[in-house]
């Protein structure tokens, strides 16, 4: 068994739309409108075969057992926040109970019959959101094998997608059981869909972490995986001389000779002849003129990101020319490609320290200060990020 307990989103605001619904769900358990007294909450339950308007409201708060409540709530507490967060509260609230909706549409529009109540059609609709807005927050999940209990993180990507992949399946197969499975599709695929469109029309600001973007790397790491395949070398200006290496096995060497020709005018020869020159000057150490380089690459090409030293040094050489704004969006492109990184907890301090000190954006100041202060093991760097996590708040406060 495997059950989520945390993430590591860093709220800025309390998210009090999620709390009452947690709240409302319980109390209703609690007064006795549960699965126990089924005669009593038989009216507010949906039929699949004759639904009223209301019904598609009143099940979504209604749960069978304990287990079902507690199970639906701590998945509503884990991911519901981050996204009453991202909304804020007339929105989220508005897209859980469509969510709820929906799923319920689903059911019905899936051949199933018989009753069908509990929140998770909705919370499935919250967790597909949450896979498009937050893929790559961390997920600190309870597993439990027989008698063996730990815990262990993996990214929400990994977590919510196989939730979504099991339960269409399930769907496919007809083999829900007593678990509203096409209910649960129907929300993820409503959570996705929504979550994407409010990506794509910016209703929601893009993000380096969110799965657009992440579409939009790989993809990009595609073109340049193909460029490379035809030859083009970023990291190589010149090929090395021929007697370096040995003649290969099968086949002949071949003379060949220098074709100089006028260069293309193209935006994608442009961000190849860019990224060319920004390595040969990271590896002169002129970092200046790399920077410069850099800064117009990216007003070229909207998602570029170099290999992950030469993207540090750019931005760490980006902060100590003051270009402040340019150094927070190198330093947030190298978390959304290299999150892996082990460092990671410094880039949050030093991301911090620019939005609270400099860009007096105090809210995402806060964001990644909290996520230094937890994370970073030196203590004079956890000391100065919870000093600045402080500070950040009264700033914000007042």
């Amino acid at each position: 068994m495997f059950i989520p307990i945390r993430t590591d989103y860093r709220m800025s605001h309390r998210p009090w739309v999620n709390y009452a619904l947690i709240a409302v769900n319980v109390a209703v358990f609690v007064v006795g409108l549960n699965g126990h007294n089924d005669r009593v909450i038989d009216p507010w339950m949906l039929h699949a075969d004759s639904p009223t308007v209301v019904q598609f409201f009143t099940s979504l708060f209604l749960h069978a057992d304990f287990m079902h409540v507690a199970g639906n709530m701590l998945f509503l507490w884990v991911f519901g926040g981050a996204l009453n967060d991202k909304l804020g509260h007339a929105a989220y609230l508005a897209f859980y109970l469509a969510g709820g909706v929906l799923a319920s549409l689903a059911f019905i529009a899936l051949g199933s019959s018989g009753k069908l109540l509990g929140a998770s059609g909705a919370i499935s609709a919250v967790t597909g959101a949450y896979l498009v807005l937050l893929p790559q927050v961390r997920v600190t999940v309870l597993a439990m094998l027989f008698y063996y209990i730990t815990t262990f993180q993996m990214s929400s990507l990994y977590f919510v997608g196989f939730q979504v992949v099991y339960n269409v399946t399930m769907t496919a197969l007809g083999a829900g059981g007593y678990v509203a499975v096409e209910a649960h599709t129907g929300g993820y695929v409503f959570g996705i869909a929504v979550g994407f469109l409010l990506l794509a029309v910016r209703l929601i600001p893009p993000d380096q972490m969110d799965m657009l973007s992440m579409i939009n790397h790989a993809r990009r790491r595609g073109r340049y995986r193909r460029m490379v395949s035809r030859g083009y070398r970023p990291f190589q200006s010149d090929a090395p001389p021929r007697g370096q290496f040995e003649p290969p096995k099968y086949g002949r060497w071949v003379q060949a000779r220098t074709v100089h020709s006028e260069p293309s005018d193209t935006e994608q020869a442009r961000e190849m002849e860019l990224r060319q020159q920004i390595a040969a000057a990271c590896a002169r150490h002129s970092l200046t003129e790399a920077a410069e380089k850099y800064l117009e690459l990216v007003r070229i090409a909207e998602d570029a990101v170099l290999s992950r030293q030469a993207q540090l040094d750019v931005a760490n050489q980006l902060m100590a020319q003051e270009q402040y704004p340019q150094a927070a969006d190198a330093y947030e492109r190298f978390l959304g490609h290299y999150g892996s990184y082990e460092h990671t907890p410094d880039i949050h301090l030093m991301l911090g320290l620019i939005y609270g000190r400099y860009l007096h954006q105090y809210d995402r100041a806060e964001h990644y200060l909290a996520q230094a202060a937890a994370h970073l093991h030196d203590p004079r760097k956890a000391e100065l990020a919870r000093a600045e996590l402080d500070a950040a708040r009264r700033r914000r406060g007042s």
